[in-house]
């Protein structure tokens, strides 16, 4: 008998088309994979989806491929993880539930005593039993684990499997520490000997066995649920899924089931006392030295320039070139790239409106334009009212088109565009709208 472990999938993560595509094909063959092997059963342990209703592009191709594996008869057992849930909302991954095509694991009951029972799930064909307590965010499920009566737990006989979707204090990696906000608990939490423990939430392969724990697994990322994995990925991170085999003596056999994505190449520039000049010629020379046709290209460009701006390095150029060399897609980040020339100091204030209005005056000065409507308090007023549009989400079901189409509709008439894009602010109702600003209460 065999099962298959899948975790942290986050379907809807890519925006572009080329690794959305990507992010498609790994899902479909993975599953069809586990088709083609004949699995018993799959758990999904937590992240299906990287948001609870994802564009309608990731839900027709979820359904489609859990469509196959349902009609092939092989059970879907899930929990839900702090990205595809929603406390006050259906979430996508609930449809999926009433349609048949998951089950969906968690059975928790409140006692009178203050505790919390978990009840399980069995699977038909294999008599395996399930148990499993989703993931929430800002790890409030910990909460649940706080009150669960372990001692039911244990005492169930038969081959068991517990399902979780939270990071355990004893295999926390510095990778993940990085990548995830949420507190991690301690293996104790999870109760004892159950012949494994099937996780979710960290995105690094992991397998270890523990007094009392056995079999206590992460597949990690199926592809790519933050940046940063793209980045193991070039590094030589295998992703994929894990393949169980079991009797009924237990756990006989653990093995990772690699699933390729696609090819990378990486580039890592330290600018720390580098004139820009120096860093844009590093960036070209590296270039020229790779194939980059068909992979994806990571640039990662950091550190202190002693000379220049970072504005001098056209990153727009750079990505344009590799596109026209065939790049699948280009991956820049430079987050940490300053310059001693130009470095933004964080001012003082009474309140956050103050704090941001004054930041932007006292480091704007350092902006060299024509324009004086984007200079000066004048300038750094117009600045932090753009930011504040630019920092609205999305509302609850609004398409991304609708979404972006409104942020720019309120850009452009903040700048006091017309239709055609063109047109300039009145100043009078410029002038007005900042005396609001220094009227306006403190958020």
């Amino acid at each position: 008998m065999r099962f298959a472990h899948f975790s942290d999938i986050h379907l809807g993560f890519q925006k572009s088309r080329p690794l959305q595509s990507v992010e498609q094909d790994v899902f479909e063959r993975a599953l069809d994979d586990c088709i083609r092997r004949s699995v018993d059963f799959i758990l999904v342990c937590g992240d299906t989806f990287h948001a609870n209703i994802p564009e309608m592009r990731v839900q027709k191709l979820a359904f489609a491929a859990l469509r196959r594996v349902h009609e092939a008869g092989i059970p879907v057992y899930a929990i839900y993880g702090s990205h595809d849930f929603s406390p006050s909302a259906t979430s996508v991954i609930d449809l999926l539930a009433e349609t048949g095509y998951i089950t969906n694991v968690q059975r928790l009951a409140n006692n009178d005593d203050g505790t919390m029972s978990l009840g399980f799930v069995t699977d038909e064909k294999t008599g395996a039993k399930l148990a499993g307590i989703s993931g929430l965010g800002a790890s409030k499920d910990i909460t649940y684990y706080e009150k669960l009566d372990r001692d039911a737990l244990e005492a169930e006989p038969g081959f068991r499997i517990f399902m979780f979707h939270g990071a355990i204090s004893e295999m926390r990696t510095a990778g993940d520490a990085a990548q995830t906000v949420d507190a991690a608990m301690p293996l104790s939490y999870l109760p004892r000997n159950f012949d494994y423990y099937a996780g979710g939430h960290m995105h690094q392969y992991q397998l270890n066995t523990f007094e009392n724990y056995p079999h206590v697994v992460y597949p990690g990322t199926l592809f790519a649920g933050f940046h940063s994995d793209l980045a193991e990925n070039a590094g030589g991170a295998k992703r994929g899924y894990v393949l169980v085999e079991f009797d009924s003596t237990g756990v006989t056999d653990v093995r990772q089931v690699e699933v390729k994505n696609c090819e990378y190449d990486m580039i890592r520039i330290n600018a720390t006392h580098k004139t820009s000049h120096a860093v844009n010629e590093e960036i070209h020379e590296k270039l020229a030295g790779m194939e980059p046709d068909g992979k994806v290209v990571l640039l990662n460009v950091s550190g202190k320039m002693s000379e220049g701006k970072t504005t001098d390095i056209d990153f727009a150029a750079i990505s344009d070139g590799l596109h026209k060399k065939g790049t699948v897609e280009v991956k820049i980040s430079r987050r940490q790239l300053s310059s001693a020339e130009y470095e933004i100091t964080e001012s003082q204030g009474d309140t956050a409106e103050e704090i941001a209005v004054n930041t932007f005056v006292e480091n704007i000065g350092q902006v060299e334009s024509g324009f004086p409507q984007i200079t000066g308090t004048r300038g750094a007023k117009l600045a932090k009212r753009l930011l504040d549009i630019l920092s609205k989400p999305a509302l609850e079901n609004e398409p991304l088109n609708a979404y972006q189409k409104r942020i720019a509709d309120e850009v452009a008439a903040e700048l006091g565009l017309d239709e055609e894009g063109e047109g300039e602010e009145d100043a009078r109702d410029e002038s007005a709208r900042d005396e609001q600003i220094e009227r306006r209460p403190p958020a």
